[in-house]
């Protein structure tokens, strides 16, 4: 029967090899602590409410009014979102935005800004009047749900004269406000401003919500500018306690020229209403890291004990 003995390796060899293991070891190893320790936080998608802006006279005439209205409930629940948003607008002399109607649209991402009648209805005088009604539904535990604060406006800075201007409250000149409005607005003279954000509106970190309508709005004298806006947040033990939004169709009495689809409950919003942000999810990335550092240390100690233990008639195999 025949022996083969493997020499024994010199003391220099083993603290070479022992010190690049413990080298690659280590090396390997901070890789796959920093994807433990500083993975990315996964963040809902949101989704913009752009609708009435802009709005002027077209072929068939000047503008001669505009409602528009925008309500929202958003829920949180841990790392599940949703969101019913549902929409009235109804132009007369040229939609608004195109169709005029009411549309409600459900969606996994959470709306957190709506803009709307800005820079509208500035070629003649007529009724204005724009409502935003944000719920939101937050779990307690959800992170950052607490605490609630009050949330501030900036409304009917350089509007109508201040025996016109009908604003709660006011003066209202809060900076990066949750609620922007009738700013520039009903200035020609003879007009009416008209707007109030709820006493009640609350706002939550977990959800920051921004409001932007009415600015620039009903210019021409004698515009009568009527803007409400609404931002209430609840704190609930779970999803279940958030009820669903349904929408109420809105009557349409334009003139026969206007295009008017019959309002559906169930109809989609067009495209463009919605604008959504991709979401930022980083929660994959630790566990991609550690499994590639895995990889990548069973390979160099693989390759280590070839070159240390092979035969040397071997490739590459080494007994120094």
């Amino acid at each position: 029967m025949r022996t083969d003995t493997i020499p024994a390796p010199s003391r220099a060899s083993r603290h070479t090899w022992r010190g690049m293991v413990v080298a690659l070891t280590m090396l390997i190893g901070a890789f796959s602590l920093g994807g433990v320790a500083v993975p990315a936080p996964a963040h809902a998608a949101t989704m913009v409410v752009d609708q009435c802006n802009g709005h002027g006279p077209t072929a068939e005439g000047a503008s001669t009014g505009m409602k528009c209205t925008v309500t929202v409930v958003n829920t949180i629940s841990g790392s599940t979102t949703s969101s019913t948003t549902t929409v009235t607008r109804l132009c007369t002399l040229g939609p608004c935005s195109t169709p005029n109607g009411t549309f409600t649209t459900h969606s996994s991402s959470l709306v957190n800004t709506v803009q709307q009648c800005n820079n509208s209805d500035n070629d003649a005088a007529h009724t204005i009047s724009c409502e935003v009604r944000v719920t939101n539904y937050v779990s307690a535990g959800t992170p950052d749900a607490k605490p609630l604060t009050k949330a501030d406006v900036n409304q009917c800075v350089g509007s109508a004269a201040s025996a016109k201007a009908r604003c709660t409250p006011f003066p209202a000149t809060a900076t990066n406000a949750t609620v922007t409005q009738c700013n520039g607005s009903a200035n020609g003279g003879g007009g009416t401003v008209d707007c109030a954000l709820d006493p009640a509106s609350r706002v939550s970190r977990a959800i920051p919500v921004r409001v932007n309508q009415c600015n620039g709005t009903g210019n021409p004298g004698g515009s009568v500018v009527s803007c409400q806006a609404s931002v209430i947040t609840r704190i609930t033990a779970s999803a279940a306690a958030a009820p669903t939004a349904t929408a109420t169709p809105t009557p349409t009495t334009t003139k026969a020229r206007t295009a008017t689809p019959t309002p559906s409950a169930s109809s989609t919003a067009p495209g463009e209403l919605l604008v959504g942000s991709k979401p930022t999810d980083g929660s994959g990335s630790g566990g991609l890291l550690m499994l590639g550092a895995s990889l990548l240390l069973a390979a160099s100690l693989g390759a280590l004990l070839y070159r240390r233990y092979a035969p040397s008639s071997w490739p590459f195999a080494t007994r120094d």
